[in-house]
């Protein structure tokens, strides 16, 4: 109860004779004031932070896609340059800027990787793969990376683990490459091994240990016990000798835990660093595994002659690179600038495929989805469409997913990976409704890496 600014907790206690028959009421009132004011500011608190955190969220958000559009403009032209008739002068400054490149992206990814599991968003998928297959690839790929150092990179993959396991390949692959890229960087003679072991299986699930082990300057036993913090590296000295953010093995070790994992470490000064990881993996049904199997087979590359696509992207240096990289594969294409242009073409000519940019002025790409699902006639109506996006995050897919895109792909991205989804958009049925479909919760599907240097879209 409020009485002049004042909160009180009223108690009444009813008072009976011999009898048994009501007497009185006696009243006991306790001023809860402050207590009151202090669940009042508390609430405002909590409320204060729930909208700070939306900010900070919304402002990483843009901020990535800002970032990432300029970041097109360098890696996509740097890796055509790169594909033309160069000297040797001209190939050493394009791979530097390459790299440069590369590790801002990759500092960029790990911020955002870091807000979510901040604020207890990272969520990872379930899907099939070969943890074996998955190593080796990682392997060949900073194999190449450890003979421009100088130094051997190595592969030691027990026979015993299953062919298949069910995980997330792609937060598996950046765990792996967070410390392979590590050990690379504080080892200049000998070389690292990449060990994969089975620590122990049964009916449902392996428990998978990974171990990454160098032959660097490595850790003082006095840093040992703060190596995964946040921000935190070996010493100064090591900071402004190798460089880094500080956060590949924090986010590793989160990454690591939140998968029901453990992490450790042990090193030796000026012998080396092993950094082992196990996690558990669930062993696929045979119902999950005949399914893999079948949607696993070998991707048709080949796009059909003539086939019709309508690029819809308002920057002039991404419309740049997608018609420089498609053009040689034999389809017509056509450009819009924005959604409202993308209408207009489409209501003059048949495409076969739409690729929407989201972020566009005038009409934007979720507007355009829904103009095109809900107001072209038949059959223009059932186009497929693909989201071009660089919100690179899973509730960006399942809001295009559900407001009617066939497909998604986020930037930066594999040319090779542009292309097999064209072409399965190509066999896809032009069947079905114009209507919207629900939002599916589903996992993005996990990016395998490739050993050719990609040119990368933003």
């Amino acid at each position: 109860m409020e009485v002049n600014n004042r909160f009180l907790d009223i108690t009444c206690i009813p008072q009976r004779d011999e009898f048994f028959e009501p007497s009185g009421m006696i009243g006991i009132a306790t001023d809860i004031t402050d207590l009151k004011n202090s669940e009042i500011e508390l609430k405002n608190n909590l409320s204060i932070a729930q909208e700070t955190q939306k900010v900070k969220e919304q402002f990483l958000a843009n901020m990535s896609h800002e970032i990432r559009t300029p970041i097109h403009g360098i890696m996509s032209l740097t890796n055509l340059l790169i594909k033309t008739n160069i000297d040797n002068d001209q190939m050493t400054y394009l791979n530097a800027i390459k790299k440069s490149a590369d590790n801002l992206l990759v500092i960029i990814n790990d911020i955002l990787d870091l807000s979510k599991i901040e604020a207890q968003k990272m969520t990872f998928e379930s899907t099939i793969f070969s943890a074996t297959e998955l190593v080796s690839t990682t392997f060949e790929l900073f194999r190449a990376k450890g003979n421009e150092k100088g130094i051997t990179i190595t592969k030691n993959i027990d026979d015993c683990i299953p062919e298949y396991v069910k995980g997330d390949p792609t937060r598996l692959s950046q765990i792996i490459n967070n410390l392979v890229n590590n050990a690379i960087k504080f080892t200049h003679k000998g070389g690292v091994e990449i060990g994969v072991k089975l620590v122990d299986t049964n009916e449902n699930c392996s428990m998978i240990a990974f171990s990454i082990k160098d032959s660097g300057i490595g850790i003082s036993q006095n840093k040992l016990s703060t190596i995964f913090d946040m921000f935190t590296q070996a010493g100064d000295d090591i900071t402004r000798k190798y460089g880094g953010t500080g956060l590949g093995l924090s986010i590793a070790k989160k990454l690591v835990d939140l998968q029901g994992g453990i992490i450790k470490v042990d090193s030796v000064i000026d012998e080396g660093t092993t950094f082992t990881f196990s996690m558990p993996f669930d062993h696929p049904d045979p119902v999950e595994l005949e399914a893999h199997h079948s949607q696993s087979e070998e991707p048709e590359s080949r796009i059909e002659s003539e086939l019709r696509i309508l690029i819809v992207e308002d920057n002039d240096i991404n419309r740049l690179v997608i018609n420089k990289i498609m053009k040689d594969w034999g389809v017509k294409l056509d450009n819009a600038v924005n959604g409202v242009d993308a209408i207009d073409k489409m209501k003059a000519k048949d495409y076969d495929i739409i690729l929407l940019d989201i972020e566009m002025p005038e009409m934007n790409g979720y507007q355009c989805i829904r103009e095109i699902r809900t107001a072209l006639p038949e059959p223009k109506c059932h186009v497929s469409v693909m989201a071009m996006t660089a919100h690179a995050n899973k509730k960006e897919r399942d809001k295009c997913i559900g407001l009617g895109m066939d497909d998604y792909i986020s930037k930066p991205f594999d040319p090779l990976d542009l292309k097999q989804k064209i072409v399965a958009l190509s066999k896809k049925s032009l069947g079905g409704t114009c209507e919207a479909e629900t939002v599916v919760e589903e996992k993005a599907p996990a990016a395998a890496p490739t050993q050719n240097s990609p040119i990368l879209i933003t």
